[in-house]
């Protein structure tokens, strides 16, 4: 019978691995080396200073938003406040009750909406697992269905299921707009980058709020 602790990677083994997909990573986006200085900021200096993205995409969805331009997001925080304070209007899902509050008391000129997991449902959040078992998110991905194909100038992808996300994500984009998903090299989103024949796609990398090296992909619906 396997002895199940000698079965999970030893300290040293999860440390050589992490330094190979960084390595790995370093080698495909060399400038995000230059993004390790936000690995030395204290997070409550950053909670709410902006998106928690790598710097480079930060500078990237900036210089593509214009003041009064729709954005729906799923996954609210600073992204929310950093969008309301360039001019965007702004919808986000959230499925955190106790975090809304705070984002709203932050942001109170965007649509907040609480919507948190049920315990049963079709769409199931496997990549974050909860304790409390098996948690279902149809309400917060079909959140974005109310509201007319094309409605939105950008939609970021940053919170639950993110692929079902992504896939209802597609048709409310107008021509020329953006959807942008965050953590895009973490396993399951990977095939999402080519997903989307015909429309161009832009890749930022660094280490983000989270002390995290991770990638941020945008995608260019064609005009």
């Amino acid at each position: 019978m396997t002895d199940v602790k000698s079965s999970r990677p030893s300290w040293m083994q999860q440390r050589l691995t992490n330094g190979a997909v960084l390595g790995r990573c370093l080698v495909r986006h060399p400038m995000a080396l230059t993004t390790v200085g936000t690995l030395f900021r204290a997070d409550a200096t950053v909670e709410f200073s902006g998106p928690w993205w790598n710097r480079y995409a930060i500078r990237y969805l900036s210089s593509q938003l214009r003041r009064g331009d729709q954005v729906f997001e799923w996954g609210s925080g600073g992204s929310t406040a950093w969008l309301v304070a360039q001019g965007a209007r702004v919808t986000s899902i959230e499925d955190d009750p106790e975090w809304v509050v705070k984002v709203i008391d932050r942001c109170p000129e965007a649509d907040v909406r609480a919507i948190p997991a049920k315990p049963t449902g079709t769409i199931e959040e496997r990549w974050f697992p909860s304790d409390e078992g098996p948690r279902f998110f149809d309400d917060y991905v079909s959140a974005i269905d109310e509201f007319d194909d094309g409605s939105f100038d950008v939609v970021i992808v940053d919170g639950m299921c993110r692929v079902e996300c992504f896939q209802r994500a597609v048709p409310k984009v107008r021509p020329g707009g953006l959807i942008v998903v965050d953590d895009i090299d973490m396993e399951p989103y990977r095939p999402l980058k080519k997903s989307l024949p015909g429309w161009k796609t832009v890749t930022h990398a660094g280490f983000k709020a989270s002390q995290d090296l991770r990638e941020t992909t945008f995608f260019h619906r064609p005009r």
